[in-house]
């Protein structure tokens, strides 16, 4: 129960394929309360009048598209890369390229997951070898809080070493559990010819992963 000029928050999450098209707080004689927008959209506040409110959402379909030239229509990838440019989450390699077939860095990962997460702040020098300044310095401070991340040994990170299949399963199964998401869906991977090669600390994330439908195996 919020007092009047209490600061109230209202989270809008919509659904995969959607996106918020306007948002209206009145209070009970039908006169607007003006919000404000904070973490990229994801959370809204309002002082609270001295009356109640009504809070109304509406959603409307998104439409992607790719602008990328070396992202072709048909390909497997087309929607995938559509949607993270178009939400923000990744940006092209150059001013019109995405450079799909590319390699992905841990770094970059991480600040995948941050803009995700709304960018929050984080204290930087989590690790020696992530300095301030960078793309991925909060992100990767904010990984490290949140365990998401925990370096690679002697208060490393390795930002731009590219990441492997086990380490992003790692990555995103902790996201998952620090989101609430639930984590209980498991696959079978003792079947992959190459099943030894796992890392004891990923076999647990990589049987989630592709037990979710996150990753498949490459043949």
């Amino acid at each position: 129960m919020a007092d009047e000029d209490d600061l109230v928050s209202v989270y809008i999450t919509a659904e995969t394929g959607y996106q918020l098209d306007k948002l209206v707080v009145e209070d009970e004689d039908g006169r607007s309360v003006s919000t404000n927008t904070i973490a990229n959209g994801v959370r809204y506040t309002f002082n609270m009048p001295d009356s109640d409110v009504t809070v109304t959402a509406t959603f409307k379909s998104k439409s992607y598209s790719s602008n990328f030239i070396d992202v072709a229509r048909g390909s497997w990838y087309y929607d995938a890369v559509s949607y993270v440019a178009s939400e923000g989450l990744m940006t092209g390699t150059g001013t019109n390229t995405f450079s799909p077939d590319g390699m992905t860095s841990r770094a970059q990962i991480v600040t995948i997951l941050w803009r995700l997460s709304g960018e929050p702040s984080a204290l930087t020098g989590a690790f020696t070898d992530v300095p301030a300044g960078q793309y991925y310095s909060t992100a990767v401070a904010w990984a490290s809080r949140e365990g998401i991340v925990t370096g690679v040994g002697n208060n490393r990170f390795e930002p731009n070493t590219n990441i492997t299949r086990e380490q992003l399963a790692v990555m995103l199964y902790r996201y998952a559990q620090d989101c609430g998401y639930s984590t209980t869906s498991r696959a079978n991977i003792t079947g992959y010819y190459d099943y030894a090669r796992v890392g004891s600390y990923a076999r647990d994330a990589l049987s989630w992963a592709v037990g979710a439908g996150l990753i498949t195996g490459t043949t």
